[in-house]
């Protein structure tokens, strides 16, 4: 795989036209580098999770052909579900055709993908605001442990949604900027964001904010707006959304009548924890992380990065949460030294705007992953006010405060890595389970997945090779309909199938394990565990099995 740093060291060098002064190109190459090997320094902790798999879906698990269109015989896949499209899956094709399907294919490209975020968000703050500003506002961009966390592994997924919303702001800000303004940065914009779009419909938010503070704040826009910029502009939305919208004509707007739907006031203010917990890094402790009050025995540091890790942690004390929120609090206050700077007004807009749509959506706008896509724009009103102190020291030294505070929080997710171990459905167990499940030696040989989390996963890995079958639905009560009864019967007399599941305490959907055992010896048989596998900590995590005689 080509080296992503390289990469990055090449283009933050170059950087572009508009980046001329060698402090900034600096700035570019130090935030650049950082987030790629924290990046990489994080994938091997965390197993490959099931919605992070799922993109893969239509390449190794049947598409239901609702979201496909045949094209000369062939079935396309237009979206993964009625809210999420294929972009993500087409673009990894040829990944997997060349490196095969694994935690590093899966997650080297994303990582990749948020360092160009924050390449071009670099440029883009420092057209609308200054060296300074840019300077501040990207480096907290590099380091945010959210925004990192978030983009490696892209289970929401977002990390496709940021680099439109980025790379398509900074061409419309370049064609608005610019004396001879460039039809090509128009197309490119709106073409962005149309990818955007087709990626996953929830950038409705992220639209929604960004034609509010355009509307409000760049009055200018009419006078640049003619019929035929208009035209560009819609035609190159609509090539990048195509197959979004083909889906929809195709379906009856499925997309927003299955998810346009609102909330009252009172549940939109319960979304507001978890929007704090993003900003404060604090969201995915006890998610990604196992905390340290549920592990009696934690590992030493074995690792170059945990001893790093351990190092700082044990000199500068545990860091739960950083000071992004106090930055945003200064930001407000200075807004007497920077209430000119429409750069900051427009982050505002955009933040409440975006933010208000996510929490006001029924069943959306709760999570980390749905918070994260604020961003980068808290960080670019940081940096627009600390960038207005008139005094360039002092403003250096409160977006270093600010940058430091993300890095020991980020520290902090190291070592729970390094010695408690990932939680959940992110165990690394899964890299072991992988491993224990051989590919068949014919199609007959079934391997029945009877828990969440399980499926997605091994058909990536083993790219499709595994004739895999969902074995749980039918264990979700214990009054299984007739039908229901006729599938448990097929799985239980399946001779020479697999069972893949949680051990007792991992369940996901509880009680399934319990009906299985139960149904295995209402048949006359009985459970034979043929591997346990467990995580780098020594804990139990995943049980293979299969239907044996008495």
């Amino acid at each position: 795989m080509l080296d992503p740093v390289k990469i990055l060291i090449g283009l933050s060098l170059y950087a572009g036209p508009d980046v001329t002064n060698l402090s900034t190109r600096i700035q570019i190459l130090i935030g650049c580098c950082f987030f790629i090997l924290a990046g990489l320094a994080v994938i091997p902790y965390l197993g490959l999770q099931n919605d992070e798999s799922l993109f893969a879906a239509p390449l190794y698990v049947m598409n239901p052909k609702e979201f496909c269109i045949n094209i000369f015989h062939r079935r396309i896949p237009l979206m993964v579900m009625t809210y999420i499209g294929t972009l993500k899956t087409l673009i990894y094709i040829p990944i997997f055709k060349i490196f095969g399907g694994n935690v590093w294919s899966t997650r080297v490209p994303m990582l990749l993908a948020g360092a160009l975020t924050v390449f071009f968000f670099f440029r883009l703050a420092l057209r609308c605001a200054g060296a300074t500003a840019a300077g501040i506002a990207g480096l907290l961009l590099a380091s945010d442990p959210i925004f990192l966390l978030t983009n490696t592994v892209d289970w929401g997924p977002v990390a496709l949604s940021q680099l439109c919303l980025v790379t398509g702001s900074y061409c419309l800000v370049r064609f608005a900027s610019l004396k001879q303004n460039s039809m090509r940065d128009l197309a490119l914009g709106f073409f962005f964001f149309g990818l955007g779009l087709w990626n996953k419909a929830l950038f409705f938010w992220i639209l929604g904010g960004l034609a509010a503070g355009a509307m409000v704040l760049l009055p200018e826009i009419r006078r640049l707006w003619t019929w035929k910029r208009a035209v560009v502009g819609s035609l190159a939305f609509l090539f990048g959304a195509f197959p979004f919208l083909l889906y929809n004509v195709r379906h009856r707007n499925a997309t927003l009548g299955s998810t346009a739907h609102f909330d009252s006031i009172a549940v939109a203010k319960a979304k507001l924890p978890p929007l704090e917990a993003t900003f404060d890094g604090a969201g995915l402790m006890g998610y990604f992380t196992t905390e340290s009050w549920d592990v009696p025995n934690p590992k030493a540091p074995a690792t170059v990065r945990g001893r790093i890790a351990w190092w700082i942690y044990q000199r500068f004390g545990e860091h739960r949460h950083s000071l992004m929120l106090y930055g945003l609090a200064a930001a407000l206050l200075l807004v007497p030294w920077w209430w000119r700077n429409r750069a900051g007004w427009f982050s505002i807009l955009f933040m409440a705007v975006t933010w208000l749509l996510m929490a006001f959506t029924h069943d959306a706008g709760g999570s980390v992953h749905h918070c994260v896509l604020l961003w980068p724009f808290p960080q670019l009103l940081i940096g627009v006010a600390f960038a207005s102190i008139p005094w360039k020291q002092a403003a250096w030294a409160a977006g270093a405060v600010l940058i430091g505070s993300n890095l020991l929080v980020l520290d902090k997710y190291f070592v729970d890595f390094e010695r408690n171990g990932a939680a959940g459905v992110y165990s690394d167990a899964m890299f072991g389970l992988s491993r224990a499940i051989p590919d068949p030696s014919s199609e007959d040989q079934r391997v029945w997945v009877v828990d969440w989390g399980i499926l997605n996963t091994l058909a990536l890995t083993h790219q499709g090779r595994l004739n895999l079958r969902s074995g749980d639905p039918p264990f979700f009560t214990d009054h299984p309909s007739e039908a229901e009864r006729k599938e448990i019967d097929y799985m239980i007399h399946d001779q020479g199938s697999l069972l893949v599941g949680y051990v007792g305490d991992r369940e996901v959907n509880k009680g399934v394990r319990q009906r299985i055992e139960a149904a295995i010896q209402a048949a006359g048989y009985r459970k034979e565990i043929l591997q346990v596998v467990n995580d780098s900590n020594g804990r139990p995590v995943f049980e293979i099995y299969r239907v044996a005689e008495n």
